[in-house]
């Protein structure tokens, strides 16, 4: 129950951040709020991993470092720009919906890249994922 009960509050927290980024964008360029918003993480991360964590962290190796700065670099500023850009100009409604498709790319890219093999609830998946895009793309605003 306790990974559900995690799952649920980290869905409600992108929810209601969703909602936020809305409310911040009525006064900030997305450029300023996404930065805003990465400092934010990065302070309040840093401190819970100086806290919890820092033995662990001195002993990454460099090739984990450098993993770990190339996703740094693709999710967080790139894809919460994109995100707060879309949520600006499409709103909350609309692009939640389709940030959501993020399973689709990575169950795309994992067959790609780890030659990850598909299954029929995989299939299924990607097919509500593409019907759910399509509703959302196709209503009317």
């Amino acid at each position: 129950m306790l990974p559900i009960a995690l799952a649920l509050i980290a869905a409600t927290s992108w929810g209601f951040s969703a909602v936020l980024v809305r409310k911040g964008l009525r006064d900030l360029s997305t450029q300023t709020g996404t930065l805003i918003s990465l400092t934010a993480g990065l302070v309040f991360t840093a401190a819970l991993v100086a806290i919890f964590q820092l033995r662990e962290l001195l002993s990454v190796s460099l090739a984990t470092v450098a993993a770990f700065a190339v996703i740094g670099i693709l999710n967080f500023p790139m894809g919460r720009f994109f995100n707060y850009l879309a949520m600006d100009r499409l709103g909350v409604g609309r692009s939640t919906p389709i940030l959501a498709s993020a399973p689709l790319f990575a169950v795309l890219l994992a067959i790609v890249f780890t030659h990850e093999t598909i299954h029929v609830g995989t299939l299924a998946g990607i097919g509500l994922i593409l019907a759910g895009l399509y509703v959302t793309v196709t209503a009317p605003r």
